[in-house]
């Protein structure tokens, strides 16, 4: 029978869910922060001593399994909203599930000395071999994700954008970017930002100033609330404002659009 530290148990499988939540993140193009990951990877070690629990039924287990995922992603990335909630925690539950099974694979290929899998959840008496084994089987997973998702998720980032702004329309192509978190300060409203040369003079509608932090520097837009949007023919149901910036698009993409516009 293989002694099991309950501190090695813990750190190994704290150590596998941040490499796990690591892969999540990528995948989804994630701005969360990694201390909300590390903090997410610290409650799945918690919850990996459900393991040690007298039943061992797949039914049981999946479901217990579900909802350790549906945690570790509400306290990793948040609420946004319903849809995009269910997609995160099911990228996360089948990154596990691949993980898991890689795992199952390699202990029965190669039954390594003190490892131990205990209803999904790894145990072995850490060695360098085994840690970086472990590091490259993640990260493996990872690599074929982003392969199978690199076209779909390539595709859905680029948008037809069609603004209406004093009874004149703008179409523009514009992509999708997380980390857009322009608002207009007084409102809230969300802020879609476009070239300025792609819009006609607006110096008869009522302009906003709205303030804008990135990686760049700070700044401020022009700001226009939009009549009308509508993001591939279907119409955005929300106040929207228009910022203008200058030299910020190359090629054909001339907008950025904030990500939760798109699920909301």
């Amino acid at each position: 029978m293989q002694t099991i530290y309950a501190d090695v148990f813990f750190f190994i499988n704290m150590f596998v869910d941040y490499s796990l939540l690591l892969c999540v993140k990528r995948i989804i193009h994630s701005n969360t922060k990694y201390n909300r990951l590390l903090t997410g990877a610290f409650s799945g070690a918690v919850f990996s001593f459900t393991a040690f629990l007298p039943f061992n039924h797949f039914p049981i287990n999946f479901l217990l399994d579900t909802a350790i995922a549906a945690v570790m992603t509400l306290i990793s990335f948040g609420y946004k909203n319903k849809i995009r909630f269910l997609k995160t925690c099911s990228v996360m539950i089948v990154v596990s599930f691949l993980f898991t099974g890689a795992m199952i694979f390699f202990y029965n290929a190669i039954h390594p000395n003190g490892m131990v899998i205990i209803n999904n959840a790894v145990y072995f008496n850490i060695s360098p071999v085994l840690l970086i084994i472990l590091t490259l089987v993640i990260y493996i997973v990872l690599y074929v994700f982003k392969k199978l998702f690199k076209n779909h998720a390539s595709s859905n980032l680029v948008h037809n954008l069609r603004v209406y702004i004093s009874d004149k329309e703008y179409k523009i192509k514009s992509k999708t970017d997380s980390g857009c978190n322009v608002k207009e300060p007084f409102s809230g409203d969300k802020v879609i930002i476009i070239e300025k040369n792609v819009v006609d003079c607006l110096n008869n509608k009522k302009m906003r100033l709205i303030p804008f932090n990135s990686l760049g520097g700070t700044g401020i837009l022009e700001g226009y609330k939009a009549d009308k949007v509508y993001i591939d023919d279907k119409f955005i149901n929300e106040e929207v404002y228009i910022g203008l910036c200058e030299g910020l698009f190359k090629a054909e993409i001339k907008g950025l659009i904030p990500e939760n516009l798109i699920e909301d």
